[in-house]
């Protein structure tokens, strides 16, 4: 009876040690995974260089059109009705 009750605390042990083992490995690769997909993501920088310089340009046609609208919210009614008709036909032209 001795004797199976320190086979079964080997056993046992050694269960344990594996699924600790296990768990151990399971830890490593995870972190592997996430720094691997890190340094891959060192990539990405010149996307977003790309992106940036879109959302630049985009700004710039915006503040264009701001400065537009600021001057025709400023002129007098006779600039105004003649910048609007300008307007009408350049986007006519396009």
């Amino acid at each position: 009876m001795e004797w199976e009750g320190l086979a079964f605390a080997i056993v046992f042990g050694i269960g344990i040690v594996l699924a600790f083992t296990m768990q151990v490995i399971k830890m490593g690769l995870a972190h592997e995974e996430k720094r691997m997909a890190f340094k891959a993501g060192a990539g990405d920088a010149g996307r977003l260089v790309a992106i940036v310089a879109a959302n630049e340009a985009e700004m710039a046609k915006l503040r264009q059109r701001v400065e537009v609208l600021e001057r025709l919210a400023t002129d007098g009614d006779r600039k105004l009705s003649h910048e609007i008709a300008g307007l009408r036909n350049d986007r006519t032209a396009v």
